[in-house]
């Protein structure tokens, strides 16, 4: 990647505070040296890249939770859970040291963002509750907040009960500024139309979100900026990167979310910064405790806590990339946009650009569709008019032919309209995956016109089938 030099970094965080963890985990963590046995060592090699990189199958599902644990697990204050969106839930002890600035850290973020210090404002938590790390932790800190700070700021947790988020909006519209909204990405477009039907359309010039997750296309964000009258460079809508593996790893600001839309409307910023089909999120560095690393495409995470992890592979496809050289590479395209001589612009730390999952992919006739192209297709504008966004997708086999199946969830009074759909959907995955549409103008288009022989086979649920599965926190396409 020699045209990229001075934008790729090899890593984010300081690596002699990652060696002194590894170190740590080798003496005290009986998990981490039976990782380090398995892997043919007696003790740490002298070499950071000949450490191990573990998983949540081959490291946390492999030992027993006890021997996971790290020594000071004593000073733990709260256990979250993970979602389970891979296959199966995994518990996280949280250290009162690694918790102490959440609130002040999040605050800062919505006065920067959304000005909380400026506008009253309710902080609405429409993300599962129970033990998953999103709702309870975002419920804890924002309260926490709340309890303490010197203006007008209040919080209202009903968890995912979209009725009592809609009752909750349409009461208190009269009396604040705005209405910050947390939610997973894909909740939002269910909430609209729950809201809709009810005759009770949402104050949408008033709604602000923080999401959470999921990866979403950028054309999400600019309706909802459209929709809330904003202008340029104001938001209505930022995204939080972090997992219940590893805490929050990194955030967006107003100037990272500007150039990832930027990016989606000029294909020459996307190729000068090196994106492909499917714009990555910008999320600035949010914890410098941590030791980021890209290791073959995917992400590996350095940390101490309550189950410490050392060169921990969460499958994100990332990269890591220099802030300064970002912004010097878009103001060549926009040299007279003020976002980029701003100096709290110019200080934001550097960055994770993450598309999403690296191991939820399908494989169709050989080409790869990540979960992220996918959904940047099934989300695509142009299928706004039928689709809310929620799929299933799989391949399958049909005397002999692979074909791309997806399950796809139509709007409450769309019309089945198969052809626009199909046409929609093919040309949104050849933006996605530019091998997909190569293999379609060759091969695939001379099928379309037969539901039965097809590339794409459509199955149309009408909504909330998808929205509403029991037990899901958040919405995958693809499903382990």
């Amino acid at each position: 990647m020699a045209e990229f030099s001075g934008l790729e970094l090899t890593a984010l965080g300081d690596p002699s505070r990652a060696w002194d963890i590894a170190r740590r985990a080798e003496a005290r963590v009986p998990a981490y040296r039976g990782l380090l046995r398995s892997a043919g060592r007696d003790r740490l090699p002298a070499a950071w890249a000949d450490l191990p990189r573990p998983d949540k199958k081959n490291y946390l599902l492999a030992h027993g939770f006890a021997d996971l644990l790290a020594d000071d697990f004593a000073d733990t204050f709260t256990i979250f859970s993970s979602s389970g969106s891979s296959g199966r839930a995994f518990y996280w002890p949280q250290l009162k040291g690694g918790q102490r600035e959440a609130a002040g850290k999040l605050g800062q973020l919505l006065e920067g963002v959304f000005r909380i210090h400026e506008r009253r404002t309710l902080a609405v938590v429409g993300l599962a509750l129970g033990s998953w790390i999103g709702g309870e932790h975002f419920s804890w800190v924002l309260k926490s907040h709340a309890a303490a700070a010197p203006y007008p700021f209040a919080v209202f947790s009903p968890g995912n009960h979209h009725d009592e988020i809609i009752a909750m909006i349409e009461s208190a519209g009269r009396f604040v500024d705005q209405i910050i909204l947390f939610c997973c990405p894909s909740a939002i477009a269910h909430l609209r139309l729950r809201a809709e039907q009810a005759g009770r359309p949402l104050p949408l010039a008033k709604l602000r979100y923080v999401v959470i997750g999921e990866p979403f296309p950028e054309s999400v964000r600019l309706e909802l900026n459209a929709a809330a009258g904003l202008p340029p460079g104001e938001p209505a809508m930022i995204s939080i990167f972090g997992s219940a593996d590893t805490g929050v790893l990194g955030f967006e600001s107003p100037a990272s979310a500007w150039l990832r839309g930027r990016c989606e409307q000029d294909a020459g910023l996307a190729a000068a910064l090196g994106f492909g089909g499917v714009v990555p999120h910008l999320f600035h560095q949010a914890d410098p405790a941590a030791f980021l690393e890209v290791v073959d495409g995917e992400l590996a995470v350095t940390k101490w806590q309550g189950v410490p992890l050392v060169r921990y592979n969460l499958h994100d496809a990332a990269r890591l990339l220099s802030w300064p050289a970002l912004l010097r590479r878009a103001a060549a395209h926009a040299p007279t946009n003020p976002l980029f001589t701003r100096a709290e612009v110019i200080g934001l730390p550097d960055v994770l650009a993450v598309t999403g999952r690296a191991d939820s992919c399908l494989l169709l006739c050989g080409t790869n569709l990540t979960e992220s192209m996918l959904d940047a297709a099934v989300r695509a504008p142009e299928l706004g008019p039928w689709l809310t966004g929620n799929y299933r997708a799989r391949v399958i086999l049909e005397r002999g032919r692979q074909r791309l199946a997806f399950t796809l969830e139509r709007r409450a009074g769309a019309p089945a309209d198969r052809a626009e759909i199909y046409a929609g959907l093919v040309a949104a995955l050849g933006r996605a995956q530019p091998e997909f549409k190569d293999d379609w103008e060759k091969i695939y288009r001379r099928w379309d016109d037969d539901p039965a022989l097809s590339i794409l086979a459509l199955e149309l649920v009408d909504w909330p089938a998808l929205a509403e599965e029991a037990g899901r926190i958040k919405q995958r396409g693809i499903r382990p």
